[in-house]
């Protein structure tokens, strides 16, 4: 298991406007409405390892799952469009949800969005988010306030990372916090990864760039009609 870090210096983005442009989202399915199970009127689970769930895997121990859970249930509604993840399934931590792979470019920046849930009755929540495997990184929703959506709370957070590689993966997992997390429903929703910042091109590059721009008016000039 991933070890834990302290709770990252993260962009709450709750009330915080950031100039992302509205770029495209590289996550597929990232308001969980794939497959759309609200015709069932119930939470469905799905286990370790499942890929029911369009654009994710479950992850966590063997015997152990995640519960999708449709506005229909209870009238839990979900942060964006109609379902949500709960990652603790029934109960528990240390399980949640990974993205399939998507292609990134190296030196790029990229913003990571998704909104916690708390189910208000249990409680506050700890996400623990990591890219590609690396570093865990701690966001907490420790708001319990009443709001339109209530019973459930839901706070956006995210954090702007440089890609390293040509393809990311995201990993999302219910984490035990003490006060901080309850182990019987953490709620994900609304999952963004989008491009903030293109890469900065190398010397070569530019250089190569200026070598060529210099060429093509170097052609034109000769191919100007004489006086």
């Amino acid at each position: 298991m991933t070890a834990l870090r302290p709770l990252a210096a993260a962009l709450v983005l709750t009330g915080l406007c950031l100039s992302s442009a509205h770029a495209a989202n590289l996550v597929a399915n990232g308001s969980f409405e794939a497959p759309d199970i609200r015709a069932g009127g119930i939470y469905v689970l799905y286990p370790t390892g499942s890929t029911a769930i369009t654009g994710w895997t479950v992850l966590g121990a063997a015997g152990e799952d995640v519960q999708l859970t449709p506005d229909t249930y209870l009238g839990l509604q979900a942060s964006d469009g109609r379902q949500w993840v709960d990652l603790t399934g029934i109960y528990g931590y240390d399980k949640g949800v990974r993205s399939d792979a998507f292609a990134t470019a190296i030196g790029a920046t990229y913003r990571v969005t998704f909104d916690i849930g708390n189910y208000m009755p249990f409680g506050k929540s700890t996400l623990g988010v990591s890219i590609n495997g690396g570093a865990e990184q701690l966001f907490v929703n420790a708001s319990l306030a009443d709001n339109p959506k209530a019973p459930m709370n839901w706070a956006t957070f995210g954090f702007d990372w440089v890609a390293d590689g040509t393809s990311a993966r995201l990993d999302f997992l219910g984490r035990a916090n003490g006060s901080l997390s309850n182990t019987g429903v953490i709620g994900l929703d609304n999952v963004g990864f989008e491009l903030v910042k293109p890469p900065v091109p190398e010397p070569q590059t530019w250089a190569l760039m200026l070598g060529g721009l210099g060429l093509v008016a170097a052609g034109a000039r000769r191919r100007r009609p004489a006086a």
